[in-house]
């Protein structure tokens, strides 16, 4: 097969393991909203919106670095030991940490006991998948990644059939929880088994430092989208918040496109000696090309929201179809620059991508500050989208520099 194509192949499965787990937690909040309301459906995808934000901290960093230097490893023949050790109690001692923040910030929020421990379950599981499943694509192992991703799916689907069933409202959130953590526990690395005597291992030197520069990069660009929810629940009405919360669990599944994509990218473009620079026509026709086709898909979105936003989400739907329009606008810039972000991580350059990301982070969260109180939900779109498009400038226009 060539690299093309096994690029290509192992991006589609890739998105559709990512859809699958997209659609899986759509169907929650949709589950959420029709049985037990409307303010228990913005406190729950709240706290989802918290378990993706904490992720950014370093789980997600975590795994961009794990989906690096585990691809160079595997290709260069070399042990990836003590990589995995080091990057795996890391993730011990975020876990720690991350689930220690959430209590205090779900309690502000008004959350039940229940509600607490199924918010520290998803923050503490999500994390662990994020980092598992970029170990993962970093074998090269996307077909592995969708099938559990599916499976794990189901899984969640069914224990929140049987947590609605018995009324359990405070632990909506434990079936997602528990599907992200069998994911991870499936899913961890455990070593590309090339450890021979004489074999070199993988340096890791410079490996934390990699990942802390992706921290930045990755909450600076992506945390910009949950913070527009988290905005939501503290500046608006509870019933305000839970008809955003309908727009934006259908937003939020889009904007995973571009990270399903940029997840394959860095590992396969790892090697290249430009880095996947966009002077390269190949790489060029593949940020054209991914741009104008997600124009066309979150186009669509948007122009049939009137029909499809009130049959998911009847009591809440037509009031939220102009935000969920407003947001795709958001989501598709966004997702944009994804792609020449992941190409400037496979070459090294987080530091770079960091620092470039800032800028658009600080203007959008100034926006939403301003904003948010007297434009209400509008008020964090708007910060999102503007946001989004001062970072897509700026990874451009590092793309299109040489790396020195």
């Amino acid at each position: 097969m060539s690299g093309r194509s096994r690029v290509a192949s192992s991006a589609l499965a890739a998105t559709i393991g990512i859809g699958v787990q997209g659609l899986a937690k759509l169907l929650v909040t949709v589950v959420v909203g029709r049985v037990f309301g409307t303010e228990t459906l913005g406190q729950t995808t709240a706290l989802l919106s918290l378990s993706v934000f904490t992720a950014l901290l370093w789980p997600n960093a975590a795994g961009n670095t794990a989906s690096r230097v585990l691809a160079i490893a595997l290709r260069g023949r070399r042990s990836d030991t003590a990589v995995n050790r080091l990057l795996g109690a890391s993730m011990a001692v975020s876990s720690v940490v991350l689930a220690a923040v959430t209590v205090p910030v779900a309690l502000a929020w008004g959350a039940s006991p229940g509600m607490v421990v199924g918010g520290v379950g998803v923050v503490v599981g999500y994390g662990l998948y994020c980092y598992a499943r970029g170990a993962q694509l970093g074998y090269d192992r996307a077909p592995r990644v969708a099938l559990w991703d599916t499976l794990t799916s189901l899984l969640a689907l069914g224990l929140l059939v049987t947590a609605c069933v018995a009324r359990l409202e405070p632990l909506v959130l434990l079936p997602l929880a528990i599907g992200y953590t069998v994911f991870a526990i499936a899913c961890w690395p455990r070593g590309n088994r090339i450890d021979d005597p004489g074999t070199p291992a993988e340096p890791t030197s410079g490996l934390l430092a990699f990942a802390a520069w992706n921290v930045l990069a990755v909450t600076t660009s992506n945390g910009l989208l949950q913070l527009t929810m988290i905005a939501a629940q503290v500046s608006v009405s509870a019933r305000e918040a839970g008809i955003y919360a309908a727009a934006f669990t259908l937003a939020t599944p889009a904007s995973m496109v571009g990270q399903a994509l940029g997840q394959v990218l860095v590992p396969a473009f790892a090697h290249r000696s430009d880095g996947g620079s966009l002077r390269s026509r190949g790489v060029l026709l593949l940020v054209g090309g991914f741009t104008a086709g997600t124009a066309v898909v979150f186009g669509l979105v948007a122009w049939l929201a009137g029909w499809f936003l009130p049959l998911v989400y009847p009591a809440e739907g037509a009031e939220a179809v102009a935000d969920l329009r407003y947001l795709m606008a958001g989501v598709w810039v966004f997702t944009v620059g994804l792609v020449p972000a992941a190409l400037l991580l496979a070459s090294g350059r987080s530091r770079q991508v960091a620092l470039a990301s800032v800028a658009g982070f600080v203007v959008g969260v100034v926006l939403m500050a301003v904003l948010a109180p007297t434009w209400g939900v509008a008020g964090g779109s708007t910060g999102f989208l503007v946001g989004s498009a001062v970072n897509l400038v700026a990874v451009v226009a590092l793309g299109l520099r040489r790396a020195r």
